[in-house]
């Protein structure tokens, strides 16, 4: 990049020199520059805030009137939810106001006001932090879920602080290498946003990019297989064994997002054209961040989903009994178990297809015991999970 690594006296001079040196050939237009992807970014943000948000308010109307139970899982979300929303935030202000989407070659230094090179800063801050965050409400969705098999425990506890490590490490690099240079205003800001340690072709930033990139591949395929075995081993019918599968391979999706980065940051690496080939594996990146967001939520979701389908079509599908057998051998529609708000785990923040713990209308509050097969794991995470999580008869 043009004038990266020079002192910081000089950038106060430059403010009409471009931001990076155009191509061989190519003449740079100041007054009319084009522009390139037709705020792409903006789009891609503006949606997975929409997403995002219905997401959550659909979690937290399950959380408040339905489920009434909090788990640890919960207060990353919401601590995860405003961090995704702010880094989105950052990303279109920055989309709007000419720091991303025209060539660097036809942008001038004084495009770059104090609110873009701040606004940078701060979403390279936020970004290793609100990625770690969302990564350890899965691992956490999954602890709560599955608390009582210690290699799963121990797995997720290792998967947390490991990328606690990485991540923080990140933030500690990006910090370093693009902090201001000899104070707070605008030229500070823009000596360290410019400076060969932040913006240079060969900077600890854009080495420290792909890294997180391949990281971030590897632990998303790590948390969507962490919890299958576990999966497979629940003593419940294949229908419900079959919407646990469904929910935990949601995260497929996020890993196919973090390959797309991946693929999108190695063909940018090196680039001098940071402000439009940056663009692709921003996007990208973004959603990853978000459907990792809205996985935590489709427990919660799934179950507000069925208990609007059962009070509202539960005559015409038959959503409120279950057909069983009585004692002369006769088919008959016996009501089916409500939801005990709270019950126990009820697979934590998973609350989804059918509950829990409750006890029959009109019947003994004692749990009946659905399943009896006696194996190590099976036991102990049907009698903690299928019974709270499937409470009806199979």
């Amino acid at each position: 990049m043009a004038g990266s690594g020079i002192p910081r006296w000089m950038w106060a001079l430059a403010d009409d020199f471009p931001f990076a040196q155009a191509p061989e050939g190519v003449s740079a237009d100041f007054d009319h520059p084009s522009l390139v992807g037709y705020h792409s970014l903006t789009i891609g943000c503006s949606i997975c805030i929409a997403l995002a948000v219905l997401f959550a308010a659909a979690r937290l109307y399950a959380k408040v009137r339905i489920i009434r139970k909090a788990s640890i899982d919960d207060y990353f979300f919401w601590v995860s939810l405003p961090m995704l929303l702010t880094v989105l935030s950052l990303y279109i202000y920055l989309d709007n106001h000419g720091a991303y989407g025209y060539h660097a070659w036809e942008i001038k230094i004084r495009v770059l006001t104090k609110p873009i090179l701040a606004c940078t800063f701060l979403h390279q801050m936020f970004l290793p932090a609100t990625t770690w965050l969302i990564k350890a409400t899965l691992l956490f969705l999954i602890l709560g879920a599955f608390k009582t098999i210690k290699w799963l425990r121990l797995m997720c506890c290792g998967g947390i602080i490991t990328m606690f490590l990485f991540y923080a490490a990140t933030f500690a690099i990006a910090v370093s290498s693009c902090r201001p240079r000899g104070g707070t205003d605008r030229v500070s800001f823009l000596a360290g946003m410019a400076s060969r340690e932040c913006a240079g072709t060969d900077s600890p930033i854009q080495k420290m990019s792909l890294g997180t990139a391949i990281f971030a591949v590897i632990s998303d395929i790590y948390i969507l297989i962490l919890p299958l075995p576990a999966v497979r081993k629940l003593n419940i019918r294949k229908k419900k064994k079959l919407g646990v599968y469904i929910i935990f391979s949601s995260g497929a999706l996020a890993c196919f997002f973090s390959i797309l980065s991946l693929g999108f940051r190695i063909k940018s690496f090196g680039t001098k054209d940071l402000t439009v080939d940056s663009i692709p594996n921003m996007v990208t990146n973004m959603v990853e961040l978000t459907v990792g967001l809205i996985i935590t939520c489709i427990a919660s979701v799934s179950k507000l989903a069925r208990l609007f389908i059962d009070n509202r079509f539960g005559g015409l599908f038959g959503g409120n009994t279950y057909p069983t057998a009585s004692d002369e051998g006769q088919i008959q529609m016996k009501p089916r178990r409500k939801h005990f708000p709270g019950g126990l785990s009820e697979l934590d923040s998973m609350k989804t297809f059918g509950t829990t713990v409750d006890t029959e209308i009109n019947h003994s509050t004692s749990l009946e015991p659905l399943y009896t097969t006696p194996t190590r794991h099976s036991s102990v995470v049907s009698g903690s999970i299928s019974n709270e999580l499937y409470g009806e008869p199979s």
